[in-house]
């Protein structure tokens, strides 16, 4: 066999570890930057690690290789090995360390190894793999220097970008933004005329918004606005649970079905709306050519909660150690197999655990920091085990939460599931309200005055749905249901709505013996297409409706549990003294204790 070709580049680097390593290890912008081809995929399913087959064109000739999983610690070292099936080589190694500089600063080490088909050719392949080392280490200088300069990221050339339809749609866009949303509006438009295409072909809009220090819900409201100007094309990514990157893409909702299947981490997971389904946005064709890629399907930063990543062999084991951190953390083998691990003083300082098909034992441990984790396998394939974080900040616009929006109701009245499609959430707030007194009011002022003022209350609730962050799901006779994502939102709009409508009877001379009734109640439901818009049902529903007919007109009745978070935490902001009571609600085997507080009664 013809001895391998090593080449090896020491950058020496500025920046600490910690500053270098999101970028170093952004592995698509690398490879894009020093001129790899893109890449073709297939899925490979044999017993070894790699999880795809790849295709590509390097040096001018045809390359197809498996893909094995990257391997790291955070934030000292990664690296990847591609099996060559066909090629002038036959195996591929790329490594990189990052070690402390005496002084301050880091040593970023680049080691790229190729093993020749034919010991004739590794002069040139020497040759070869010098100039692509030349080129890492060029890119990590100029990171290097981008960090040194105040930036994170280096500025790269934008795709195709037609100025003039951009200049035409984008004046009238950002005209119809209200003000709030202005800013990032502007920001947008920029992003879309000279962002690099990697920036451009995923815009998600929470990561924008925590970037540019502007509120979620505003940047998504501009993404939002800008699809109906024409920018941005609305995409639904199907985020895997594990690694949490996008395993498909739709291009409405109406194509989704109740499950999908991450190839690189070999579990197949159900659709919530909540968790697993990713409002991410795109400029229109029209408007700019964008090179979606891949050019890398690994890398560490493609999955920034996971603190190591390493290969499992088969019938084997594999040794790693505890975060240094305290906190929660979770190990897991590829094909679901997982465990808990709380990390803190007073752990076990060492772990073995084994991994069958399906489980990983023990399923919880606790351990000292840096303790030592050793997990094994009698399985005859090779998988690949990580160490993620559980408390891991999402930046995800999930679907569930682009439906509270109402811009999105009233703009996208088409995005619905498919019929017959139910996709569950794992938890909602919803908000039920009824009118007392509008039967009499219609029989004391008529049908035309009575049906006036019906629908400035139910102007009113809808604007107090949105001021807290909710929407306004239906309208049932005079009653309205609303969701919102937090139990928070929805118990401050419950009582916003009381406050409110005591000046609404004073503005309203046909109001004045009308009042409302408010019953709020979270937890899982699932999502339906009904009467042509997004509906929720289940039990979760079924409570929040009869805890509001429990009411009294003038009050709020909430699960006791949550009125008296709603008391601790201040979500109310008038002084009250909740009355306790055991609701016997339809459908519920025991009573709710729940609790009525009086907002608005008038007796």
């Amino acid at each position: 066999m013809a001895k391998a070709v090593v080449v090896e580049r020491v950058v020496a680097c500025r920046a600490d570890a910690g500053a270098l390593w999101p970028l170093v290890t952004d592995t698509e912008r690398l490879n894009r930057a020093v001129g790899l081809g893109r890449l073709a995929l297939s899925p490979n399913d044999d017993a070894s690690a790699a999880r795809h087959v790849v295709t590509t064109v390097s040096g001018g000739f045809p390359l197809e290789y498996e893909e094995r999983p990257y391997e790291w610690i955070e934030p000292t070292r990664f690296s990847v090995r591609r099996d060559v099936r066909r090629g002038l080589v036959t195996q591929l190694l790329n490594e990189f360390e990052l070690a402390p500089r005496t002084g301050g600063g880091t040593n970023v080490t680049v080691r790229v190894g190729a093993q020749p088909k034919f010991g004739v050719i590794a002069p040139v392949l020497r040759l070869q793999v010098g100039r692509f080392v030349g080129r890492i280490a060029d890119y990590i200088e100029q990171i290097d220097g981008a960090l040194a300069a105040g930036g994170r990221a280096l500025a790269s050339a934008a795709g195709s970008v037609d100025g003039s339809v951009l200049d035409r749609l984008a004046a009238p866009y950002l005209e119809s933004l209200p003000g709030p949303a202005q800013s990032a509006g502007k920001q947008l438009v920029d992003l879309i005329r000279s962002g690099s295409d990697v920036d451009v072909d995923r815009i998600r809009p929470f990561e924008l918004a925590e970037t540019w220090g502007i509120d979620r819900n505003v940047m998504l409201a501009a993404c939002l606005h800008a699809v109906s100007a024409g920018l941005l094309e609305l995409c639904w990514d199907l985020i895997c649970p594990s690694c949490r990157t996008a395993s498909e893409r739709s291009q409405s909702l109406t194509d989704l079905g109740a499950h999908a299947h991450c190839q690189l981490c070999d579990i197949s997971f159900d659709l919530d709306l909540d968790q697993a389904v990713e409002a991410t946005f795109r400029p229109t064709a029209g408007i700019r050519t964008v090179d979606e890629g891949p050019y890398c399907i690994g890398g560490p930063a493609r999955t920034p909660h996971v603190l190591a990543q390493t290969v499992l062999p088969a019938s084997g084991q594999v040794e790693l150690s505890a975060p240094s951190k305290p906190g929660r953390y979770r190990l897991f083998v590829r094909g679901g197999p997982a465990a808990i691990l709380r990390v803190g003083a007073g752990g076990a300082k060492s772990l073995s655990a084994t991994a069958s098909a399906t489980t990983l034992e023990p399923a919880q441990a606790d351990l000292e920091p840096g303790a030592r984790i050793v997990v094994s396998q009698e399985d005859p394939r090779e998988r690949h085990v990580k160490l993620e974080r559980v408390d891991f900040t999402q930046t995800a616009a999930t679907a569930h939460h682009v439906s509270m929006l109402p811009e999105f109701r009233r703009q996208f009245a088409r995005e619905v599931l498919r019929p017959g499609l139910s996709l569950r959430i794992a938890r909602v707030a919803l908000l039920f309200t009824d009118l007392t007194g509008s039967t009499a009011l219609y029989t004391a002022v008529g049908d035309a005055r009575a049906f006036r003022v019906v629908q400035a209350h139910f102007e009113l609730l809808d604007r107090v749905v949105a001021e807290h962050s909710g929407t306004v799901v239906k309208t049932i006779g005079d009653a309205v249901m609303a969701a919102f994502i937090r139990e928070e939102d929805a118990v401050r709009a419950g009582a916003a709505m009381h406050a409110e409508f005591r000046a609404f009877r004073r503005s309203e001379a046909d109001a004045g013996d009308l009042s409302l009734k408010v019953g709020v109640f979270a937890g899982p439901c699932y999502v339906v297409t009904a009467n042509g818009v997004l509906d929720y049902f289940g039990q979760t529903v079924n409570v929040a409706a009869r805890l509001q007919g429990a009411a009294q007109g003038g009050e709020l009745v909430l699960p006791k549990a949550l009125a008296d978070s709603a008391r601790t935490l201040g979500w109310l902001d008038t002084p009250c003294v909740p009355e306790t009571f055991a609701a016997e609600l339809k459908g519920l085997s025991e009573p709710l204790t729940a609790a009525r507080i009086a907002l608005d009664r008038r007796d």
